[in-house]
Formats: structure tokens, C-alpha cells, sequence
């Protein structure tokens, strides 16, 4: 693993309230809600912290039967939808590719909204989604980017269903024990520290 060798790496998640005492492991990012301010306040910490790599820490909404404390290898930006131009959803259109990535392993979606309803909300994306967030596509956009290795780990606070919200609320802090230990023991803290 790129990481286990390698200790020069900033955290980034969404919320303060997502990463109680990650802060002993290395400097935390955090972004606000959402793709914009995601890729914005990453760029800003890579200039500033000059990190070997990035890890992302954060919750996600369940699609599958999905629990716990899950590495993410597929991104797909869920709510980009542009098929009135004859691409694909999922895909930005006039880009490096015209399609879908291949789903390998955990697949998650990205998009600007909180999902309750996946089967109206995700209709006509042509990929199996695992889970879903708010900023990890434009945090791994950055870093590919940049050239700048990437791991995102998502602990899984809800089901997308009509109780998302305050499951979410219930479980928000949860994964982050669940995270902490494993980083602990699978990446070390970061040099930069």
C-alpha cells in the first residue's frame, strides 16, 4: 500500500462533527457540505500542508445492504445528467472520458443533495451504486488532478430512505472510532503533524 510507506498525509471530511480526535493523526480538512467547497478546500490544504498524500474520512448513505467502515474504489458524480446531449449520467460531458467507469469494488456516488428516494433520485444512472456522499468525486478529481494519491474510507450512517436525516444525526460520529483505530494501526500518523 502507497500509504503505508509514505506518512506525509492530511485527512479531509465534510463536518468537524465527522472526526472527533482524528486531529491526533494528522491535520484535518474540513470542507463544508458539498462538491464545490470540497474541491476548493482541498486545493487550498494541498498548497498549504504540500501532503504526499490524501486521505478522506467521512459518512455515507447506504443503496446495497452496506455496514460499517468501507474503502471506496469506484467515483461516480451522481448527479451530473446531461443525456439531453447524448451523454451518459454520471459522465461530464466534453472531458478526458464519455463513459461510466468499470464498478470495481465499493461503488459510491457523488451529488449536491441528500438522497431519501435513490430509486426517483438516481433514475436513469446506468451503474450500481453501493453508497452515496456529498464531496468524495470532487475530492478524488483534485488529487487526480494534481497527481496526488487518493484513499477514501465512508462509514456507513444511514439507509437512503425517509429516516436518512435523523439517522445521519444519530450515527454521525460513530465511524470516526471505527476509523481511527484503523488508521492507527493500517497508515500511522501523518509526519506533517
Amino acid at each position: 500500500m502507497t500509504t503505508a510507506t509514505a506518512k506525509r498525509y492530511i485527512i479531509v471530511a465534510a463536518l468537524e462533527m465527522e472526526t472527533p480526535e482524528l486531529e491526533q493523526l494528522a491535520p484535518v480538512v474540513h470542507t463544508g457540505v458539498g462538491k464545490v467547497n470540497a474541491a476548493i478546500k482541498l486545493y487550498e490544504a494541498i498548497l498549504l500542508h504540500k501532503p504526499d498524500f490524501v486521505v478522506n474520512y467521512g459518512t455515507a448513505g447506504a443503496i446495497t445492504k452496506q455496514s460499517g467502515l468501507l474503502k471506496v474504489n469506484t467515483f461516480i458524480q451522481r448527479d451530473m445528467d446531461t443525456r439531453g446531449i447524448g451523454t451518459a449520467r454520471g459522465v461530464t460531458p466534453f472531458g478526458e472520458t464519455d463513459v461510466l467507469p468499470k464498478a470495481h469494488g465499493i461503488v459510491l456516488g457523488s451529488g449536491d443533495s441528500f438522497v431519501t428516494d435513490p430509486v426517483a433520485e438516481l433514475e436513469g444512472l446506468e451503474i450500481a451504486l453501493d453508497l452515496i456522499d456529498m464531496e468524495a468525486f470532487a475530492l478524488k478529481e483534485v488529487c487526480d488532478h494534481l497527481g496526488m494519491p487518493f484513499e477514501c474510507y465512508k462509514f456507513v450512517s444511514d439507509d437512503t430512505n425517509e429516516d436518512s436525516s435523523s439517522d445521519w444525526a444519530e450515527n454521525v460520529a460513530k465511524g470516526a472510532v471505527l476509523f481511527k483505530a484503523f488508521a492507527e494501526e493500517n497508515i500511522g500518523r501523518s509526519a506533517l503533524l
